[in-house]
């Protein structure tokens, strides 16, 4: 066998020759080997010919590697074009369509599309159906229906299998109807596409050779023995299908390792692994040998020492890894004070390992969630670390992928303000907010775009305030038009373009390459490496047949920096020198000298699950129609429930966790901290995990440092190195700008002290400018800068001045409120009908006004029905800006405007029940106010009356007079809370609103307030 050996467990299987044998191979266990020998050995010694072998596993590069290493054993020993079979799973299926595919009623040979274009092709269907129960203002919802597809195919089931089915302990849930009839019509549009996902090819197979004996026996009687590589990966569809096909009496070999199977969510299904010898048999009919391979030849004996006891955790019964010859292994811990530090604490132990020899392609950064990424980047190129990340959500983070992301999403959503400050304040263009603030104020005063028909694209206003937008410097000027300049060119040149296209214009245009070229070699590889991940993954996410699908790609994009789940398939790697920085399901079948695993905290890794599988939700697949028995004990109490779901994800954590483990050879670094993400969303410290702690615990672990708990940081972020050293700033250029800006007497006295004024003749304010070119005037006046809030805004202040700073002013993260969301669409259907027009504007809960999320079904219909409806409006959503004080601006829209003969009725509708909320009369107060002091284009009113209109559980009115006295008041109470705003008085009022707050875990009052 080309001069190798077989170890005498290997050896062992070779022995069983012919026959149905399942291997578990531990990880590192040498199990492409074993397989590649396990195929050479019968051609060459059991008169099995090179053809009649059918190998399978789950990717083309794993297929290949197969293939290659079958040739590299078998030598010169066969001739030329004899060569083993070797697919994919889903490419096997591929083949038998292709042949027998008329068969199946495909008319045609069908195209199969990536899981990527699967999904660009649901969410079409999906946003052309129209929903009487789903809520389709859920973006989670689309996945919901993708995953319930998922499951249909795992299990070899249509849509139509279950809506045509009265299974009498199956509930008909609504939303399961609607999800099942969108994936009905999704088949179809497939269909009339011709082409077929991953799922269809496998249902569609399956159905084809078990309605077809002649069909199987054709398949069947093509090999002699069939190859089973990573078998418990595969799902239950591809578990009958091959059962179906090679189950009984037929010599089938599976390798793979029940401890490794970290794809569940995915559909793969453990249970096809352990119970192997259920479903296939010997030639004779007995049950298959079944077999472990335990010696590993990657890792030190202390990293398996820590590897089977993690191994141990989900499966106690497994068979212990051990190294033939290896007893040494290093395992570090490091327990730091927040993700700064331990990020520091692994670039350091990068850097010295490297030093002593190590690659840095040797080494790797293992992450459980990509959120986990930003803090390793930043201190690796601190130390100047050259890094490949190889998980899309990872890579978002690096600054020139974050700028490419940005340029395409200003050309999907060119009013997204986010993408345009990080272009204009970022490398290229390098404007600060205070460039922006002047372009940013003429907009607000003179932007000229009609409300009611297209919003204003803000920078896109700017460029004919360029000339006269006063205070702004001629450099800004510059690199705001050339900005602009540029933006329209992409828009032009990138119409119709592919993806790829797109990305590869955006860098060519901002002239990103030459840039790139001028960095330091480090810096210049690291940025290469990622943007070629980047533009692979637009080339895979090219338009189907002309679709464009930069909408769905940036929401892809959007996606993936929360949860990795969507890359499956191991990491390719460049092969360039330079650290590796991937999730752990990414780095499966992968292998390091060094590997780092951060970030081990309670609820991080292992990570808790946020939603169970519950066959008992509409959007999981109920247990009376799967082929496996994965939940058949699944107890019917739901706290039992829950605690079985909650074991089971802990069982596939600790899966995961082994995979990492295991990628180690000689160094394994394990570490976690205190604190992590924005201090203000981080109420308590961190606390080690029970993966951390069974490492820690190990007899063999260096202990690198656990750090005392410190305080809550105000800020987490990395301080900017001064960078060289400068000889007029020994305390550095930051240290020296700062204090220029408290003492600008500081320049001239650094000038005479340097003597640097007596070669040549410059006055002292000459020297200031060229030693510092800063305007006169550091102070801004803010007399002349009014602050704008939103009505809903106002309504918070007025409700608790607190609860508005943290949600406008120092914004921490809120909870998604379904029910404002509901609320948000009932105001959209609501403007639709009063109009008979679609609006421009974005959806969001600022245009129209919603501060609460009282939402309740049938809102929009009982408006219907309502006198509101059967007459018609004076102004819909009429926009407004209104001064409460010389500081201080109120933008709003105006639900409805009745003009009965000069009798205006000013209405806001409420998609819920009346509320208890007294701050809600803000609300009509800023509408009144506005509707007595600005233009309307109407006739100006002779009286008003002011009205909430509460849609919920029926039509139910308030409604006040707003006389004078009213208007007096109403305007009295705004300068009030504009004062306040303004002051910035920003104390708490505690309520019995604080039980609905969603900054209630950070305001100490508010707890003691609902505690009484």
């Amino acid at each position: 066998m080309n001069g190798l050996t077989p170890t005498p467990e290997q050896q062992a299987i070779l022995d069983l020759g012919l026959d149905t044998i399942r291997v578990s191979a531990g990880a590192g266990t040498g199990k492409t080997t074993t397989v590649a020998m396990a195929i050479s050995n019968l051609i060459a010694n059991h008169d099995v010919e090179p053809e009649h072998v059918l190998g399978m596993t789950f990717t083309n590069k794993a297929a290949s590697e197969l293939a290659d290493r079958v040739r590299g054993f078998l030598g010169v020993g066969v001739d030329p074009g004899r060569e083993v079979e070797v697919h994919t799973y889903h490419g096997f299926a591929a083949q038998i369509l292709s042949e027998f595919g008329l068969l199946a009623g495909l008319e045609q040979r069908p195209e199969v599309i990536t899981p990527t274009f699967s999904r660009q092709l649901l969410s079409e269907t999906y946003l052309n159906t129209d929903y009487d129960v789903i809520d389709i203002t859920w973006s989670g919802r689309l996945d919901q229906i993708k995953q319930l597809g998922d499951r249909l195919g795992d299990h070899l089931l249509a849509p139509s299998d279950i809506l045509n089915s009265s299974h009498p302990d199956v509930e008909p849930w609504p939303e399961r109807v609607e999800m099942l009839e969108t994936l009905q019509r999704y088949q179809e549009d497939k269909r009339a596409l011709s082409v077929v996902d991953y799922a269809d090819l496998i249902t569609l197979a399956t159905r084809l050779v078990a309605s077809s004996a002649s069909i199987a026996d054709t398949i069947r009687d093509r090999y002699q023995v069939v190859v089973l590589d990573e078998y418990q990966d595969t799902n239950p569809a591809q578990r009958v299908l091959l059962a179906t096909l090679f189950g009984d009496r037929f010599p089938v070999i599976a390798v793979g390792d029940v401890d490794q199977t970290i794809y569940e969510w995915r559909g793969a299904s453990a249970e096809n692994f352990n119970l192997f010898p259920e479903h296939f048999s010997r030639p004779d009919g007995s049950r298959p040998h079944v077999t472990d391979l335990t010696d590993n030849y990657r890792s030190g004996q202390r990293i398996l020492d820590v590897a089977n006891q993690i191994r141990h955790q989900a499966n106690p019964d497994a068979a212990e890894l051990h190294s033939p010859d290896r007893d040494d292994g290093v395992i570090e811990t490091r327990w730091a004070g927040n993700a700064m530090i331990e990020a520091e604490w692994i670039a350091r132990r990068f850097e010295e390992i490297h030093e002593s020899g190590t690659p840095w392609s040797d080494m790797a950064v293992l992450f459980r969630k990509n959120k986990d990424f930003a803090m390793v980047v930043e201190a690796f190129a601190d130390h100047d670390i050259p890094i490949e990340v190889a998980n899309l959500g990872g890579l978002l983070s690096i600054p020139e992928i974050a700028e490419i992301r940005s340029w395409m999403t200003l050309l999907a959503r060119p009013g997204d303000a986010a993408s345009a400050l990080q272009v204009l304040t970022g490398s290229r263009y390098q404007l600060g907010l205070a460039d922006l603030a002047p372009i940013s104020r003429w907009i607000a005063a003179n932007s000229s775009a009609p409300a009611d028909v297209l919003p204003p694209i803000t920078f896109m206003e700017g460029i004919e305030a360029l000339d006269h937008v006063e205070g702004l410097r001629d450099e800004a000027r510059l690199g705001y038009r050339h900005f602009i300049d540029t933006y329209l060119d992409l828009v032009r040149e990138t119409q119709g373009a592919s993806l790829v296209e797109v990305a590869r214009l955006i860098l060519d245009r901002t002239r990103a390459w030459p840039d790139i070229e001028a960095l330091p070699d480090v810096a210049r590889l690291t940025a290469r490496l990622n943007i070629y991940r980047f533009l692979d993954l637009a080339e895979d996410w090219s338009p189907l047949r002309g679709r464009s699908s930069l909408a769905v790609f940036l929401d892809y994009l959007d996606a993936m920096e929360d949860e990795p789940a969507e890359e499956l398939d191991a990491a390719r790697l460049s092969g360039e020198d330079a650290v590796t920085l991937v999730t752990v399901h990414r780095a499966k079948g992968l292998e390091w000298e060094v590997v780092a695993i951060p970030a081990l905290t309670h609820g991080n890794f292992p990570a808790g699950s946020r939603a169970h599988p519950d066959p008992k939700k509409p959007s999981v697949l109920p247990i009376e129609y799967r082929v496996d028995s994965m939940f058949d004990a699944m107890p019917a109490d739901e706290k039992e429930r829950t605690s079985f779901f909650q074991e089971l994800n802990l069982n596939q954590e600790w899966r995961v966790a082994y995979v990492a483990a295991t990628r180690a050879k000689s160094h394994l670094l394990v570490s976690g901290g205190y604190w992590y993400g924005h201090p203000e969303t981080t109420v308590n410290a961190k606390e080690p995990s029970m993966l951390f702690e069974l490492i820690d615990s190990s007899p063999h672990r260096v202990d690198a440092g656990k750090d005392p708990e410190p305080d809550r940081p105000e800020l987490l972020r990395r301080q900017q190195p001064d960078g060289e050293p400068d000889p007029l700033f020994p305390d550095g250029w930051r240290a020296a700008l700062r204090s220029a800006i408290n003492d600008p007497d500081h320049v001239v006295s650094l000038a005479h002290a340097l003597d640097l004024e007596s070669d040549v003749a410059l006055t002292e304010t000459e020297w200031t400018d060229r030693l510092f070119d800063l305007p006169e005037a550091l102070e801004v006046d803010d007399s002349q800068d009014p602050t704008t809030v939103s009505v809903t805004g106002l309504v918070t202040y007025a409700g608790c001045p607190k609860q508005y700073f943290w949600s406008e002013v120092d914004r921490l993260p809120r909870r998604r409120n379904q029910a404002a969301v509901a609320g948000t669409e009932v105001h959209r259907r609501i403007e639709l009908h009063q109009k008979g027009a679609i609006p421009f504007e974005e959806l969001s809960r600022e245009i129209y006004d919603v501060p609460d999320g009282d939402y309740r079904p049938g809102a929009f219909r009982t408006f219907e029905e309502s006198r509101f409806a059967a007459n018609p409006a004076a102004r819909v959503e009429a926009p407004f800006t209104l001064a409460i004080n010389e500081r201080l601006k109120v933008r709003g829209r105006i639900d409805a405007i009745y003009d009965d003969d000069g009798h205006w009725e000013i209405v806001d509708f409420k998609s819920g029940r009346p509320g208890k909320n007294p701050a809600r009369t803000v609300q009509l107060e800023a509408y009144g106010v506005a509707c007595s002091e600005i233009d309307f284009g109407l006739t100006p009113a002779k009286s008003m009356t002011m009205t909430f209109a509460y849609l919920g559980d029926g039509l139910t009115e308030e409604s006040s007079l707003a006389d004078p006295a009213w208007l007096t008041s109403a305007r009295t109470h705004l300068e009030q809370l504009g004062a306040g705003i303004v002051d910035q008085d920003f104390s708490p009022t505690p309520s019995a609103q604080c039980r609905g707050c969603d900054f209630l875990q950070f305001c100490s009052a508010g707890q003691a307030f609902v505690s009484q």
